[in-house]
């Protein structure tokens, strides 16, 4: 017994250790532009950052809005050195989240070594260029979050967020929403592409995503909605008006992470030109989870998914003008999937993906302006309030951007504001890359004619109710062991929220938890007469119930 503790003990030790060299064994950084790395952007009266001709603006609606060109070296230092101060914001807010969600230092360093042997061949899938451009990223990065590892190996690592988040979190995903349109569906006959990307680490996040346009030196000139730091994208179009966005099915834990999926969206916007090509950059990449991909393409007035896992690549076309895609898979080879059956009847995806339906079937000829209010729709199936926040609902009021496509006119509209619920703006992508080069303080990039108004939810003040439930339900969920929570406050957060399922039971775990389960249970069996989204929830508010039935028989 003792040798089996004491060989126990070593194989941890030596684990720890193979840990801590992986986390600070690094590549040197080498340029061959010192330039560049020496150079520091000119930021002016108003502004705006430049370096030769690369450049970052915030415009007035709270969109910034960048221009990369260059070899993989050159974007990649240039686009560190101008977003080095958003970058060092989202890589606060992500660690911060991280140290929030994972209690205790050794919690923390059990999962650095997770993620470190997740990534460990991250590089030879991403391939050199993308590499390169993450290096460049990468000598921007701040030193102060050095504990979790070097600059190169931490930016390399969180291009895998998406697909690390995906995997820890694969049984209860946060659903992202997009479908495409075209012919007798739209009310010019032209393909159109709509998606919400609900990708949440804090309000904080979604406001400061980055509209990037980018001349690379190989492959076509694209656009994408991105975030300080990050290379790939979840949502974007290039020049020949190839559309493409990703929405994450349910997969099994992988051993590790091989293409980022935010990569691989990256390189068919680069490098296809129509739907055939990208198709066939999607089917010959290997990937660590399981996803959809929603293309869509102007030239060819047509739109189709690929679903893909780490063993199959899929083709879903209906054949018809109208296709959806929520979290789950619909070809004939991967919808009997035994994970994909438990997704459809376990998670919010198909009602979502219902909601969708019933709102496109109540529209003859779909324009840019009611695609952009199914996005924002806040109600369950036929139209039943089911709480502001709700995963069934297509707006769940958290997501990173929102977003509609016309690539036929290479014009695409972006939520700005909170929630998706401000001004939707315009861009047409041709026009863009005419005036990047001279771009000045003086240009206005938005095509000002075409901006969609915000929706009235957040002039009406239904926007700051939300805002301020979330705060009560933030204070009362964190409340500590010896804290007591003002009942007036549980009150108002209800009332704040009362059509949603989580408000009692934050109201039960909380009462639960100052062992006065008799209240416990009655806000336990109010949320269980609510719309649940998934099964994982509504099955740990009746194991609540129950344990608190249990105490109170004890008690009698």
């Amino acid at each position: 017994m003792i040798w089996y503790i004491l060989f126990v003990f070593i194989f941890i030790c030596i684990a720890l250790l193979a840990g801590y060299l992986m986390l600070f064994h690094t590549i040197k950084f080498k340029s061959s532009n010192d330039t560049l790395l020496n150079n520091s952007p000119v930021v002016s009266d108003y502004g705006l950052s430049r370096m030769g001709n690369c450049w970052l603006s915030k415009n007035k609606w709270g969109l910034f809005e960048m221009y990369i060109e260059g070899t993989a070296n050159e974007r990649g230092i240039v686009n560190g050195k101008l977003t080095e101060k958003l970058m060092y914001r989202q890589e606060n807010l992500f660690v911060g989240e991280i140290k929030k969600r994972v209690p205790g230092k050794v919690y923390l360093f059990l999962l650095k070594l997770i993620i470190i042997w997740m990534i460990r061949n991250i590089k030879k899938h991403i391939g050199n260029e993308y590499c390169m451009e993450i290096r460049g990223i990468a000598a921007s990065a701040s030193r102060e979050f050095r504990m979790i590892g070097p600059g190169y190996n931490r930016i390399m690592g969180y291009h895998a967020a998406h697909d690390i988040g995906h995997a820890l979190q694969n049984s209860h995903l946060v659903g992202c929403t997009s479908f495409a349109l075209s012919g007798e569906k739209t009310s010019d006959g032209k393909i159109m592409h709509a998606r919400n990307f609900d990708f949440y680490l804090g309000d904080q996040f979604s406001r400061e995503k980055i509209v990037t346009f980018y001349a690379p030196e190989f492959g076509s000139k694209f656009v994408m909605i991105t975030w300080g730091g990050l290379i790939g994208t979840a949502s974007g179009m290039n020049i020949h008006g190839l559309v493409i966005t990703v929405n994450a099915a349910k997969s099994k834990m992988p051993f590790s992470i091989t293409t980022p999926v935010t990569i691989l969206v990256r390189e068919v916007l680069q490098y296809a030109c129509d739907i055939h090509q990208a198709i066939g950059i999607i089917s010959n990449k290997k990937i660590s989870v399981s996803e959809s991909f929603l293309i869509s393409s102007g030239m060819e007035n047509k739109a189709l998914i690929v679903e893909k896992t780490p063993y199959k690549t899929e083709i879903y076309d209906t054949g018809k003008n109208q296709i959806i895609c929520t979290n789950h898979f619909q070809s004939d080879k991967l919808k009997n999937d035994a994970l994909n059956i438990k997704q459809k009847n376990e998670s919010a995806s198909m009602a979502r993906y219902k909601r969708v339906e019933e709102l496109l079937n109540r529209i003859d000829k779909v324009n840019v302006k009611d695609a952009v209010d199914i996005l924002r729709n806040r109600s369950g199936l036929n139209d039943e309030p089911i709480g502001r926040g709700n995963e069934i609902t297509v707006n769940q009021l958290l997501a990173h951007h929102s977003i509609v496509f016309k690539p036929s006119e290479l014009k695409f509209w972006i939520s700005s504001g909170p929630n998706c619920l401000g001004e939707f703006v315009c861009y047409k992508l041709d026009d863009v890359f005419e005036q990047a080069v001279k771009f000045s303080e003086s240009y206005n990039l938005v095509s000002s004619e075409d901006v969609i108004p915000c929706d009235e939810f957040l002039t009406d003040g239904g926007n700051d109710e939300f805002e301020t439930f979330k705060l009560l339900s933030k204070k009362i969920t964190e409340c500590k062991k010896n804290d007591i929570v003002d009942n007036s406050i549980i009150q108002e957060m209800i009332y704040l929220n009362s059509d949603y399922f989580y408000s009692y039971n934050i109201a039960g775990d909380y009462y639960k938890s100052k062992k006065q389960y008799s209240a416990a249970v009655e806000y336990y069996n109010q949320a269980l007469e609510k719309i649940i989204p998934n099964k994982k929830e509504r099955n740990e508010i009746e194991k609540n119930r129950m344990a608190c039935l249990k105490k109170q028989k004890g008690k009698v």
